[in-house]
């Protein structure tokens, strides 16, 4: 793995554990916000550059997840 796809990979990774771990509820929603930017934008690059198989697995788990606590909270 290259050093800018590890970056890449960790970036979306502490994204979402910033959301998943939040407990302040006026501070959730940016964090919901910016952990599905995060995922977002790491599936643009792989489609490129496609991942690991294990990698796509945690982003399309992340980006359910996201949508799951942001029910109601993103709308």
């Amino acid at each position: 793995m290259q050093v800018s796809q590890a970056n890449n990979q960790s970036v979306w990774k502490q994204a979402y554990q910033d959301a998943l771990f939040e407990t302040d509820q006026a501070r959730l929603r940016p964090k919901l916000e910016a952990a599905l930017r995060a995922v977002d934008d790491r599936l643009f690059e792989v489609r490129s550059n496609p991942p690991t198989h294990r990698e796509l697995m945690e982003l399309e788990d992340a980006k359910r997840a996201i949508g799951f606590l942001s029910k109601g909270e993103l709308e």
